[in-house]
């Protein structure tokens, strides 16, 4: 099961019970400042404590003892790992959930009905593809999951005939003016050329085969192999592919940090599409909306089927849109934090909050 499907079945399951959601960042360069997260989380923490002198005591026992569950959990010595963030949910009734996340996440800690699912979405990576490394000679094609990947399918070119000494050594006696041969190094050339364009189609052909649905397809390598295999795609696998400029042949664990670039730029291209796409529904008045109070009200209703929206909306309101994607989650919809690059584009759009519904705006109330 995925990180992300193990806390939604949490924010699922605990939806309406007081829950500790606590992220913490991965430990900075400095080594002075690599137990900063600690004084930070006990701040935070006796803030909230503090605050609840006037709640109820079972309220205060249930925090403490979430509390108590996440200092079981805390890494020994009290240090953060540099590669990856963290974050912990403990339910007022006893579940409790810990998670390692990509960095980027900052530290926080919050008490209030629901796990906080927001810091968790802004840092998510995306977790499969089909990585795809060509050139002339040969291609290899991986399926990425989950910050792994399983056995490579390798293709290799045909090799090139053996040329004859008749077509690149001099005439022989006998062997005429009017007599003409191919010469050696355009035969060998041909063949090259023909090989290749066998091996591409090969891999077209595996792509097609072991790309499952909606799954992305980075095509790196050689640059004039990834553009024509990319081009010869079948037009609705072609949607969902990119090239990957800085990915090249070899080991592809070597190029993690490429493939989630390439990753993240094919997302932001897909993302942009459907806002766009969602932006002219809402406009002409179809199963889309625009802004958050239309989306409060779709959300109470059940009728939000996908959100979109940005960083800046979610530090303006951050309680408004927590529970807003909460809603939406436990409703089953799609929910995605919009890429910087998108976010830029979609300035005007109001809150920064876009939805696609599950039926037309004249309908609800």
């Amino acid at each position: 099961m995925t990180s992300w499907n193990e806390l939604l079945r949490f924010t699922r399951a605990h939806q309406g019970e007081l829950t500790l959601s606590v992220y913490i960042a991965s430990a900075p360069a400095d080594p002075g400042e690599r137990q900063s997260w600690l004084v930070m989380l006990r701040n935070e923490l006796n803030a909230i404590s503090d605050g609840m002198e006037d709640s109820p005591a079972e309220e205060r026992e249930a925090f403490g003892r979430c509390v108590a569950k996440l200092f079981e959990q805390l890494p020994a010595q009290g240090t953060m790992p540099r590669d990856h963030s963290w974050a912990f949910f403990a339910a007022a009734g006893g579940d409790d959930l810990a998670l390692s996340l990509p960095r980027g996440v900052e530290t926080s800690v919050h008490w209030g009905l629901g796990a906080r699912v927001v810091p968790f979405l802004r840092v998510a990576e995306p977790e499969e593809a089909l990585v795809v490394q060509v050139d002339r000679q040969g291609a290899r094609l991986s399926r990425f999951a989950y910050g792994e990947f399983g056995e490579p399918v390798l293709l290799e070119a045909e090799e090139v005939d053996e040329v004859g000494p008749h077509m690149s050594a001099p005439s022989r006696t006998g062997f005429h003016g009017g007599t003409r041969g191919t010469p050696g190094a355009d035969e060998a050339q041909r063949q090259r050329r023909e090989a290749t364009d066998r091996l591409h189609s090969s891999v077209v052909r595996r792509v097609a085969a072991m790309a499952e649905l909606r799954m992305p397809i980075l095509i790196g390598g050689a640059p004039d192999a990834a553009v024509h295999v990319l081009e010869a795609l079948p037009a609705a696998t072609r949607e969902r592919a990119i090239l990957a400029p800085d990915l090249r042949m070899g080991a592809p664990r070597d190029y993690l940090d490429e493939i989630r670039a390439a990753l993240h730029a094919l997302h932001a291209r897909q993302q942009e599409e459907r806002v766009t796409a969602l932006r002219d529904l809402a406009l002409a008045g179809g199963k889309a909306a625009i802004g958050y109070p239309v989306a409060e009200r779709a959300a109470q209703m059940g009728a939000i089927a996908e959100l979109i929206f940005s960083t800046e909306a979610w530090r303006q309101h951050p309680l408004e849109i927590e529970s807003l994607v909460r809603r939406a989650l436990v409703d089953g919809a799609e929910v995605e934090v919009l890429e910087p690059t998108v976010a830029a584009a979609m300035d005007g759009t109001a809150d920064g909050i876009i939805t696609g519904l599950r039926f037309p705006l004249e309908a609800l109330p």
